[in-house]
C-alpha cells in the first residue's frame, strides 16, 4: 500500500512537471496600456484571412487564379511570406496574427475552442471592430474583450460540412454576403466607416475545409480560391465608395497556416507554415519602394518584373497592424515591427517602433520585478545582470536620439531593444528548467532503484538496520533546501520537486544494505540488459521501422528451445512456423507508408473487408456456440460487408451518403461491440469472439490496409498465446483454460517473465504504431469517421478515433489476462515489471519534450513522455475492462464458475524448480 502511494505521487509529480518547465503561460496579468497617436496613416483597417492557404497555393500559376489580388500586388501592394511559428492550427495562428503572442502552450492540453487564458489583440486595441467567420475564431477575440468593443457575427457550427459533396464556397460567400448588407447600411456609413482606428475581420475557412476534403491541388480548391478573390474584389470596391476613395484605409490579406498537398496542417513543413502576406492600401509602400533586407534574394517574377518578397514573422503581423491605426500594441505582443513595409514619415516610424519597445519592455520589467523581490540578491546570474544594464544604457542613448530628432538612430536602437527584450523575456520564462532537470532525474532514478529492490530482492523477510545518520543528514539537507528557496521566494510547486529526490534518496541510504544485492556482477549484467532492451524500444518509438527487428528477436525468444531440448511436438511445429511467418508479415506494416490524409486505398480496404469476412465466417462457423448463433453472427458479417462497400461506392463517386446506411454502421458496430458476451469463457472461443466482434468497427473507421494489419496482429497473439502455453503447460490444452476459471499464481520475478513483459510492451508499440503514428492523430483526417458522421462534430470524432486505437490495445491486453492464466503470473507482477519498464523510457523522454517547433514535434515530444507516464495505469484500467469482457457473458453458462480440469490443477508438478522455492502469500 505504501508502494502504491509512492508511485502515484512521484508519477503524478513528474507527469506535471513538464508542463510547470516547458508549458507556463507566457500571458502576464495588469500591463499598463500602451501609448496611442492622434495623426496615424490610416483611419481603418480591413483583415482577410484566407484560413489554411498556403504561399504556394497563393502563387501559383502566376496568380492567375486570384486575378484582383494579382492586379494590387502589381500596382500598389508589398508582399511578403510570412512565416507561423508552429502549431500550425486555425486558433494559434489567429493569436499570432491579432494578439501577437503564440498560442498558451497550455491550449494544447485544452483544445484550440475555449481561451484558456484572456489575451490582448489589435482588435480590443481599436475603437471598435467588426468580425465576420467562423465562430471557433471570432468569439474567441469577444470574449475578454472591452465590452462593446469587438462585435461578431458567425455561421453556426453545424455548417462547417466535411462531407465530399459539400461545397465549402458557401461558408465564404456568408462572410461576403453579411459584410455586404453591413456596408450598404446607412448607419455604417455615418457613424462606423467615419471614426478612427476601426477594423473590420473576414475570417474565411472555405480555403481550409476545401484542403481538407478536396485537397490544394484539386479543381474544387481552385473554384474556392477564386470565389475568395471575387469576394475580396467586391467587398473592397464597397467600402472605397463609401468612404468616398478617401485613401485612409489599409487593406492586409494573408493566412493563419498553410497546408500540405494531402490537405493536412499542424507539422513543420514549409508548405503549412509559409502563408502569403499581401497589403496595400494606406499606410503600405509599393513593392518598388522597398528595400529587401541585406542578404534577402527572394524575388518573385511576375510580368516580368523582380518583386521583392519581404519574410517577417506570423507574430510580427499585430505590431505592423498597430502602427497602421496608430493604436497600441497588444500587451503580451512578442511581435517586431517590419519597418520596411511601412510609408511613412521617420518621426512616426520612429514614435512605432518606439512604442513597440516599450511594450515589450513592460512585460521583461515584470519578469525583472518578480525576479529583485527575492531576498538574496547575490544570486542573480550574471546574464540577468548583463540584461538590465544593455536594456538601461539603450533606454538612454534612445532618450538622447529622440530628444535631438535623430529618428532613424532611435529606429536602430529599438531594433536593438527589441531585440534584447525578447531574449530576456525567453530566458526568464526558463529560469527554473536546469535545476528542475536535475531533481526530476534523481527522483525517478531512485524511484527505479526502490522499485526494483521491491521487486526482485530475493529475501523480504530479513531484518537490516537502518542507518540513522544518513537519515539525520537527509533531514538536514530538506531544511536547508526549503529554508534557502523559502528565502528565495520560490514557488510552492519547485520547492516540493527540490525536496522529494532527497527524501527518496535518504531513504534509500538509510536502508543501503537491502539494495546491495542489487549492484553483485549478476544482478548487473541482468539490469544492462534491461537497459539495453528498454533502449531499443525508445528508439522504436522514435521511429517505427526498428518495431521490425525487434519483433524478429523476440519471434525467436519465444520459439528458442529452453532447458536443453525442444519442447514443441509435431503441431507446434506447425504453428511455429505460422508464428515466424505472421511475424514477418506485421514486421512488414512498419516499413508500409503511414495511414495519414489523402492516404485511401479502395483496393486494398475492399481486399481487407473480403478478408476479414471469409475470416470472421470461418471462426463462428468453426466455434464451439450455439446454432442460433451461428445463424444470427454469419448473415450480419456479410451484410456489415455489404453496407460498407455501398458506402465506400457512394463516397468515392462524391455521392451523398443516405442517412440510413450509417445507421446501419452504428447498428453493425453496436452488435460487433456485444458479439464477444454471446460466446464461452473459454480462453480460445472468447478470444477469437474479439477479434471478430471489434474487427467490423475497426474497419469501418479505416482507410486503406489497416484492417489487413489489425489480422495480422489478431492472429500473430493468438499463435503467441499457443506457444507460450505450449512451452508452460506441456500436457493442458488450451481449451482447457477459461477466463472465469479460479487459477493460482505462484513464482518469483525471472527471465521468462521479464521476456513476456517486453514483449508485451512491443506488441503495445505495435499497436499504437502499426499503422501510423502521433502525427497521423494530430493530422486528423474527416474521411475516417465517413460511415458515422457527416458534419464536424470533434467530440464525436474524436471519440471514434480513440475507439480504433483503444481496439488493438484491448484485444493485446485481454491476450495478456490469458498470459496470466496459462502461465500462473500475479498480474500485479507484471504491471509492476511494466512500470520499470515504461519509467525507464519515460525518463529518456522527459529530456526530449519540446515547447517549441512543429506541432508535430511539440505533440509527439508531449504525447511520447504523456503515454508513457500514463501507460501502466491505463494497462491496469484496460484490464479491469478485459476482465469484464472476458468473464461476463449474456445468458447463463455453466463454466461460468467451472474449475479447471485435474490435470490442469497439477500444474505446479510442470512448473520450473524456482516456481516452488518461494510462494507470496
Amino acid at each position: 500500500m505504501k508502494l502504491l502511494l509512492v508511485a502515484v505521487v512521484i508519477h503524478v509529480l513528474f507527469l506535471l512537471s513538464i508542463f510547470y518547465i516547458h508549458f507556463q503561460s507566457p500571458i502576464l496579468k495588469g500591463l499598463p496600456d500602451g501609448a496611442e497617436h492622434d495623426q496615424p496613416p490610416a483611419d481603418r483597417l480591413v483583415l482577410f484571412v484566407g484560413d489554411g492557404l498556403r504561399a504556394e497555393s497563393f502563387l501559383k500559376y502566376n496568380l492567375n487564379r486570384t486575378t484582383y489580388l494579382r492586379n494590387v500586388l502589381l500596382n500598389q501592394g508589398v508582399f511578403g511570406i510570412s512565416s507561423t511559428r508552429v502549431p500550425t492550427e486555425s486558433r494559434p495562428g489567429h493569436a499570432a496574427l491579432l494578439g501577437g503572442v503564440y498560442e498558451d502552450p497550455s491550449a494544447v492540453f485544452r483544445g484550440w475552442k475555449e481561451n484558456p487564458v484572456e489575451f490582448d489583440s489589435v482588435l480590443n486595441r481599436s475603437s471598435v471592430s467588426y468580425c465576420w467567420g467562423s465562430p471557433d475564431i471570432v468569439h474567441m477575440f469577444s470574449r475578454g474583450a472591452i465590452p462593446d468593443r469587438v462585435h461578431v457575427a458567425a455561421y453556426d457550427s453545424n455548417d462547417e460540412n466535411f462531407a465530399q459533396s459539400a461545397n465549402t464556397s458557401l461558408l465564404d460567400l456568408w462572410v461576403f454576403d453579411r459584410v455586404q448588407q453591413f456596408l450598404s447600411s446607412d448607419q455604417t456609413k455615418r457613424t462606423v466607416l467615419t471614426q478612427q482606428k476601426i477594423i473590420l475581420f473576414l475570417h474565411l475557412l472555405g480555403l481550409d475545409t476545401a484542403g481538407h476534403v478536396h485537397k490544394p491541388h484539386s479543381e474544387l480548391f481552385t473554384e474556392n480560391l477564386i470565389a475568395v478573390d471575387r469576394g475580396i474584389e467586391s467587398i473592397v470596391k464597397m467600402i472605397e465608395q463609401a468612404t468616398a476613395n478617401d485613401g485612409r484605409t489599409a487593406y492586409i490579406f494573408t493566412s493563419d497556416h498553410g497546408m500540405t498537398d494531402q490537405g493536412s496542417h499542424g507539422a513543420g513543413d514549409p508548405f503549412e507554415t509559409d502563408t502569403p502576406f499581401l497589403a496595400w492600401g494606406a499606410g503600405f509602400k509599393h513593392w518598388k519602394e522597398t528595400i529587401p533586407a541585406p542578404g534577402n534574394d527572394h524575388i518573385l517574377v511576375l510580368d516580368k518584373q523582380n518583386i521583392p518578397v519581404h519574410h517577417m514573422n506570423q507574430a510580427d503581423a499585430a505590431p505592423l497592424m498597430s502602427a497602421v491605426l496608430g493604436t497600441s500594441v497588444p500587451k503580451n505582443s512578442l511581435g517586431r515591427l517590419p519597418r520596411s513595409l511601412l510609408r511613412v514619415s521617420e518621426e512616426y516610424a520612429a514614435w512605432a517602433m518606439r512604442s513597440n519597445a516599450e511594450q515589450l519592455l513592460s512585460q521583461y520589467y515584470r519578469w525583472q520585478r518578480e525576479s529583485e523581490g527575492k531576498m538574496l540578491q547575490w544570486l542573480m546570474s550574471t546574464k540577468q545582470t548583463g540584461f538590465k544594464v544593455l536594456i538601461e544604457a539603450l533606454q538612454t542613448e534612445i532618450a538622447e536620439a529622440a530628444h535631438n530628432k535623430r529618428y532613424t538612430e532611435v529606429q536602430s536602437l529599438c531594433k536593438m531593444q527589441i531585440d534584447t527584450a525578447l531574449n530576456a523575456i525567453e530566458y526568464f520564462q526558463s529560469y527554473y528548467k536546469p535545476h528542475l532537470f536535475v531533481a526530476l532525474t534523481l527522483t525517478m532514478l531512485g524511484w527505479l532503484l526502490l522499485l526494483a529492490r521491491e521487486i526482485c530482492a530475493p529475501s523480504k523477510n530479513r531484518v537490516f538496520a537502518h542507518s540513522p545518520s544518513i537519515t539525520l543528514t537527509a533531514v538536514i539537507a530538506v531544511l536547508f533546501v526549503v529554508i534557502f528557496n523559502i528565502a528565495q521566494a520560490t514557488p510552492p510547486v519547485v520547492i516540493l520537486y527540490f525536496v522529494i529526490p532527497i527524501a527518496l534518496w535518504g531513504y534509500i541510504g538509510s536502508r543501503w544494505r537491502q539494495y546491495a544485492p542489487l549492484l553483485q556482477g549478476k544482478a548487473v549484467m541482468y539490469c544492462a540488459g534491461f537497459i539495453v532492451a528498454a533502449e531499443s524500444l525508445v528508439l522504436a518509438f522514435l521511429d517505427r521501422r526498428i518495431l521490425a527487428p525487434l519483433l524478429w528477436v523476440h519471434c525467436v525468444l519465444v520459439i528458442k528451445p529452453r532447458h536443453g531440448g525442444n519442447v514443441f511436438n509435431a503441431t507446434s511445429r506447425w504453428v511455429a512456423l505460422q508464428w515466424i511467418g505472421c511475424n514477418l508479415l506485421l514486421s512488414g506494416c512498419f516499413l508500409l507508408p503511414t495511414i495519414g490524409r489523402d492516404s485511401s486505398n479502395v483496393f486494398l480496404l475492399c481486399l481487407s473487408i473480403i478478408v476479414w469476412t471469409v475470416s470472421n465466417t470461418v471462426v463462428v462457423s468453426g466455434s464451439k456456440q450455439s446454432t442460433i448463433y451461428k445463424a444470427v453472427a454469419v448473415p450480419v458479417q456479410i451484410l456489415q460487408a455489404i453496407n460498407f462497400y455501398y458506402l465506400i461506392y457512394l463516397v468515392e463517386g462524391s455521392t451523398t451518403v443516405p442517412q440510413w446506411s450509417r445507421m446501419l454502421c452504428w447498428i453493425f458496430g453496436a452488435f460487433g461491440l456485444l458479439l464477444p458476451f454471446c460466446t464461452t469463457t473459454s480462453i480460445p472461443e472468447r478470444i477469437l469472439g474479439l477479434f471478430s466482434g471489434l474487427s467490423g468497427p475497426y474497419m469501418m473507421l479505416s482507410l486503406s490496409y489497416e484492417p489487413l494489419f489489425l489480422l495480422c496482429f489478431c492472429y500473430t497473439l493468438y499463435l503467441w498465446l499457443y506457444l507460450e502455453n505450449s512451452t508452460r503447460n506441456k500436457t493442458i490444452k488450451l481449451d482447457d483454460f477459461y477466463f472465469s476459471s479460479t487459477h493460482h499464481t505462484e513464482g518469483n520475478i525471472n527471465f521468462e517473465h521479464t521476456r513476456r513483459t517486453f514483449g508485451f510492451m512491443l506488441f503495445l508499440l505495435a499497436s499504437f504504431f502499426g499503422t501510423g503514428n502521433l502525427a497521423t492523430v494530430s493530422s486528423f483526417d474527416p474521411n475516417w469517421v465517413r460511415c458515422f458522421v457527416s458534419t464536424f462534430s470533434p467530440f464525436t470524432m474524436m471519440a471514434l478515433i480513440v475507439l480504433k486505437l483503444l481496439i488493438p490495445v484491448l484485444l493485446l491486453v485481454c491476450v495478456l489476462k490469458a498470459m496470466g492464466i496459462i502461465c500462473s503470473v500475479d498480474k500485479m507482477k507484471m504491471f509492476s515489471l511494466t512500470l520499470i519498464v515504461c519509467d525507464w523510457m519515460c525518463l529518456n523522454f522527459f529530456f526530449l519534450v519540446k515547447n517549441k517547433g512543429s506541432w508535430m514535434d511539440i505533440g509527439s515530444s508531449i504525447s511520447h513522455f504523456v503515454i508513457l507516464e500514463c501507460t501502466t495505469i491505463v494497462v491496469m484500467m484496460l484490464y479491469e475492462l478485459a476482465r469484464f469482457i472476458t468473464e461476463a457473458s449474456i445468458g447463463s453458462e455453466s463454466s461460468r464458475t467451472r474449475q479447471p480440469p485435474d490435470h490442469l490443477m497439477a500444474t505446479t508438478h510442470c512448473l520450473p524448480s524456482y516456481a516452488n522455492k518461494e510462494r507470496r502469500e
